[in-house]
């Protein structure tokens, strides 16, 4: 029952956006286990119906169980709640149960908390480290979804050449990288990176910029598939860091204000829109 690979099998394949329901099939989460635990740990912002907190739980429960960081009783399943701690800095706790509805998720979210009656604690999974990007890489730009499909995100830009446009958004790019803004970023099971786009002015940093870019890294290049809203990376780059806190003061500025406007779907994947 409790055997890495089974519980793998359970959860399903990891490369998928749709993590949170990944976890649901896994598991089922009743809404008032989900607020106990939200109430419990440090204050921040999950968004509307705690979809963030969805996305955080399902990619750091997934990981736990990959990389074995979990302990069992005879009928209980113990995983750290990633990094969540309470107010007084106390590690949090999920505790799951064998799923008793026949025909249903294998398991049940029944307990959170930092008290748990459980023979060993878990221990938070080790959250994976960004690819190092090589000096001099590439910078290719998928432009027909970055100027054509989203051209509404870079107006400023829209009078200019497209070839100026391509050397503008890979010019703020590289000067961000030059100066170590770039964001660690989750996305499809693996980690990345966001970096902001200053385009109009760089006069103050800690101001949010323009645009985001994801950034994925390979060994020869850096692929920028779009171009985002300040805001709109925010569930992905909050999965990425063990407190919220640890985020630009810019992007908790800007996910605050547009939190509530955000839908699962684009939650799920913010590069599809």
């Amino acid at each position: 029952m409790f055997e890495r690979d089974a519980l793998l099998r359970q959860l399903g394949p990891a490369a998928t956006n749709r993590v949170a329901e990944r976890l649901r099939r896994f598991a089922f989460l009743p809404d008032t286990v989900l607020e106990r635990l939200s109430a419990a740990a440090l204050h921040e912002d999950w968004g509307a119906e705690r979809f963030v907190l969805e996305k955080y739980l399902a990619v750091q429960v997934g990981w736990a169980i990959e990389q074995g960081r979990y302990t069992h009783s005879e009928n209980q399943l113990y995983v750290s709640a990633g990094h969540l701690q309470t107010r007084y800095g106390t590690p949090l706790h999920l505790v799951f149960e064998r799923n008793r509805n026949e025909g249903r998720q294998p398991w049940a979210l029944t307990v959170v908390g930092a008290r748990i009656s459980a023979p060993e604690l878990p221990v938070p999974p080790q959250m994976p480290a960004a690819p190092e990007i090589r000096p001099g890489a590439e910078i290719v730009m998928s432009h027909d979804h970055i100027l054509g499909d989203n051209e509404s995100r870079v107006q400023f830009l829209s009078q200019t050449p497209r070839v100026a446009q391509m050397c503008a958004v890979a010019g703020a790019i590289q000067w961000s990288l030059n100066r170590g803004l770039q964001i660690p970023y989750w996305y499809f099971g693996r980690m990345n990176y966001v970096v902001p786009l200053y385009l109009t002015s760089r006069e103050n940093i800690t101001l949010a910029p323009d645009l985001i870019a994801p950034v994925e890294v390979s060994d020869e290049s850096l692929l920028v598939r779009t171009v985002l809203l300040p805001h709109m990376p925010y569930a992905n780059a909050r999965v990425a860091v063990k407190r919220h806190d640890q985020l630009p003061h810019w992007m908790l500025d800007c996910w605050h204000r547009e939190s509530e406007k955000m839908a699962q779907a684009q939650l799920d994947d913010p590069e599809a829109g």
